[in-house]
């Protein structure tokens, strides 16, 4: 049957081949409608037409509002994500944004990293993946300004550290666009480096000639080289590889990352140095498009919890990670002891060598070296003492 309005008769029509168009495409010449007739049906179909586009565009208006309502952000990780790190830092961050924003802000964890270690901000950048973290010595030319953050004897507290850090960016590298085409979020230091090696304590400048270590960044390199060793430069994923296989003899490495790269049964041999041999500053960061897409209120969100209030979170989650790894070296028995006061005196005077250094080297960026590493300390001084 063909239907018009409220009028039906017998069609000619196949109904196989006209399908659900056939009342739009018949014609019925037999059954012609009176005037009245069309007077009367004309206006309702036009009204049940209008309606009905109507409650459409309101409907696919409601359902676009909501989905710009949802934004899902890609974090690649180039670490696992069952690592102590991600444990305990980078996914109760996750946590406490998806919380608050009430579902509206997602993240959706790559199960595998989209670039290397190294290579992580300028993926971020190019938009592979929307969030990722960096280490600023796999980038020194670009962070000069931030290679104090690695210098021996920076502190025992990671919280403390990575505060003072935070708060000495704010004061004197906030402004210098040094982060294009990405938003920091914040940074943190993972606490006190110490050296682990794999047959023997090094407890003097003597016993690092011709040692073969794995280092990550300028400061552990310098060291390493200025008392005769060989520096290899490695991202931590490949640590176990290389020093199991013996192309490296040692690693400068925080207690967590010992444990958490399998070393612990490898590097048996650690000397600890209070306030650390080196330290470490990261960066968490997200693509800038897609932070400038969020709505107000979530961009806010974001911002809650960016800054001091991250630096707090991560610098704490790396002490209380860095306390159970020394925990589990000292459990397997591995051979830990404390620097002498000669070592002391000798990292001591690395130390203030590399500070002049980076003095100048700061200068030559335009940033004021030795105010940024005075008012640290002084930060330090005021965060260790509450």
């Amino acid at each position: 049957m063909c239907a018009v309005g409220p009028v039906s008769a017998p069609c000619n029509c196949d109904s196989r081949r006209q399908g659900h168009l056939r009342s739009l495409t018949c014609t019925q010449t037999k059954n012609k409608k009176t005037k009245t007739q069309q007077q009367r049906t004309t206006p309702m179909t036009l009204k049940r037409l209008i309606t009905t586009f109507a409650a459409g565009i309101t409907a696919a208006g409601l359902t676009a509002s909501a989905a710009l309502a949802q934004t899902e952000l890609t974090y690649s990780s180039w670490i696992p994500w069952s690592h102590p790190v991600n444990l305990n830092i980078y996914i109760p961050w996750i946590e406490a944004i998806e919380k608050e924003s009430e579902g509206r802000i997602t993240f959706k964890r790559l199960p595998k990293p989209v670039s290397s270690p190294p290579a992580a901000l300028d993926a971020v950048r190019t938009g592979q993946a929307d969030v990722s973290f960096s280490v600023h010595g796999y980038a020194r030319k670009q962070f000069t300004a931030y290679l104090f953050a690695e210098l021996p004897l920076m502190g025992d507290s990671a919280e403390a550290t990575s505060i003072a850090l935070q708060r000495t960016h704010d004061k004197f590298l906030a402004d210098k666009d040094l982060y294009k085409g990405v938003h920091l979020v914040g940074m943190m230091m993972h606490g006190p480096g110490q050296v682990h090696h794999t047959k023997k304590l090094i407890e003097s400048p003597a016993d690092m000639e011709g040692q073969k270590m794995r280092t990550g960044g300028p400061i552990p390199m310098a060291i390493t080289e200025a008392w005769g060793g060989v520096s290899i430069r490695q991202p931590s994923s490949k640590s176990y590889e290389i020093l199991s296989s013996g192309i490296a003899d040692g690693i400068m490495f925080p207690y967590e990352s010992v444990t958490s790269f399998n070393l612990t049964n490898v590097t048996k041999y650690s000397t600890n140095v209070p306030g650390g041999w080196y330290s470490s500053s990261h960066f968490l960061f997200i693509n800038q498009r897609a932070y400038d897409k969020l709505p107000d209120e979530d961009k806010a969100i974001i911002d809650k919890y960016s800054g001091e209030a991250f630096a707090k979170l991560a610098g704490h989650g790396w002490d209380v990670i860095n306390t159970k790894g020394l925990e589990d070296l000292k459990a397997n028995g591995n051979t830990i002891v404390d620097a002498s006061p000669a070592l002391m005196s000798a990292i001591t005077e690395l130390r203030d060598g590399f500070l002049a250094d980076y003095y100048v080297a700061a200068e030559a960026e335009g940033v004021d070296g030795k105010a940024m590493y005075a008012y640290f300390k002084a930060q330090m001084a005021e965060l260790t003492a509450e």
